[in-house]
């Protein structure tokens, strides 16, 4: 009988706290709920950070072709549109007093010291291509195709085999810059003689060895090769063959600056240069490119990706231009697509204009920034502003330039230099003026 009035009596205790503490409970019972709601997505991001920074090898149809139905709406209104109108685009508003970039992030970059060429020869970053064929501006001995990757955006050239890779770019002249963005998949392990070369030769050819004499830059992507560059066939001029004590970066994108002077080769992997040679390219080497690869066998799952191809005359300096005509455009700083943030790789020319600002401390310059024909005409004209704007505090941010001799500029798409119906001539387009005031 004892036991039977405790079990009541706990019952209605129990009953008590039910009615005066309903509401606490629920409160209670909500707050466990999105803890443990809150906990799951914390271990959803834990593995999915864990994931991506275990590489490419950890992802399921990392590289993967599409297939297109031609008549396809969808298909058919994704080509015609704008990159800037399909993003979330960042437009620095030049009203606004949060318009600075003081976090620009340089990084490493900022022992950067490549300058790209100022007027753009060829220019493909196959956006206008069909996945799984192979890219309209590039001619081969082999087979290719445009494909995807499901974490690096926009299509990429893949590239296999034992095959030559020519970009239809005609004579090249005897200074010029090439940049291009590799990504690779399944090298990390790969023991195997694998590598892509880029051959300068003196007549356009698929295979370096039908040109006769041409340097070269071989990048080994295994385990156990590193890069090397040299050359053969020289005229009156004795070999050379140099093996590099450096290493590719296999499962990452990694970013390769060049610049040809004549005779001179200089290289450059990410932000670190890795050749200076001033006699390479002997005779008329150079003239053609030629990219050849080696031993990537799609049936040990090596993934060999090409995109951001671009190959530029490389004119007089800037310090030149600016004392001739009082201008000086490049197309060699750098934003996210539809965005007025500068990207790291353009350091070095925004670094030669605050030298020459602070070499000539009576001047003021005015920035001006033009866009290509993408997109709307408003919002062009509002991210050329907002890029010029951009750049002029990069000078005052990171070099201490003052902010009172540089005024800014946008003219979005108004003044194009060159056809906007091609990536070549968008790509010249895209380009940041200095003017002398």
């Amino acid at each position: 009988m004892k036991r039977v009035k405790t079990i009541t009596a706990c019952l209605v205790f129990f009953s008590m706290i039910c009615s005066n503490d309903a509401i606490s409970q629920r409160k209670i019972l909500r707050q466990i709920k999105e803890k443990t709601k809150a906990k799951a997505n914390q271990k959803v991001d834990e593995t999915t950070t864990k994931g991506v920074d275990k590489g490419f090898s950890e992802i399921d149809s990392l590289f993967k072709k599409k297939e297109v139905k031609e008549n396809d709406p969808q298909h058919i209104d994704k080509e015609n549109e704008s990159p800037v109108q399909t993003e979330t685009s960042t437009v620095v508003d030049s009203n606004s007093s949060d318009s600075t970039t003081e976090g620009i992030g340089f990084g490493l970059y900022t022992k950067f010291t490549f300058e790209p060429g100022n007027k753009i020869i060829f220019y493909d970053d196959f956006a206008k291509d069909k996945l799984g064929d192979f890219p309209l501006n590039w001619e081969t001995n082999g087979s290719g195709e445009v494909v995807t990757n499901s974490l690096f955006e926009g299509n990429w050239f893949s590239v296999s085999g034992r095959n030559g890779y020519f970009p239809l770019t005609g004579e090249l002249p005897e200074n010029y810059t090439l940049e291009f963005d590799i990504v690779t998949n399944g090298l990390a392990k790969n023991n195997s003689a694998t590598s892509l070369v880029l051959n300068f030769l003196n007549k356009k050819s698929y295979a370096s060895g039908a040109a006769g004499g041409h340097g070269h830059f071989s990048i080994g992507m295994s385990s156990s090769h590193t890069m090397s560059v040299g050359n053969t066939g020289a005229e009156k001029t004795q070999r050379m063959q140099t093996n590099l004590n450096r290493r590719f970066i296999p499962d990452e994108k990694v970013h390769f600056s060049i610049a040809v002077n004549k005779k001179r080769l200089r290289v450059w992997m990410n932000e670190d240069k890795v050749i200076d040679n001033p006699t390479l390219l002997v005779g008329n080497m150079g003239r053609f490119l030629l990219f050849e690869t080696y031993g990537i066998n799609p049936e040990k799952e090596h993934v060999v990706l090409l995109s951001n191809i671009k190959l530029a005359e490389a004119a007089e300096d800037m310090r030149s231009t600016l004392l001739e005509s009082g201008r000086f455009s490049t197309t060699g700083i750098y934003f996210n697509t539809g965005k007025a943030d500068i990207k790291p790789e353009s350091f070095a020319i925004i670094k030669s204009v605050a030298i020459y600002l602070k070499e000539n401390p009576d001047v003021n310059m005015q920035i001006i920034g033009h866009t290509d024909a993408q997109g709307e005409e408003s919002f062009n004209m509002q991210l050329s502003e907002s890029r010029a704007l951009a750049v002029k505090q990069a000078l005052i941010n990171q070099f201490q330039i003052e902010e009172s001799r540089i005024s800014t500029l946008g003219k979005g798409e108004s003044e194009p230099t060159d056809d906007n119906s091609t990536e070549k001539g968008r790509a010249n387009n895209r380009r940041v003026e200095f003017v002398k005031n």
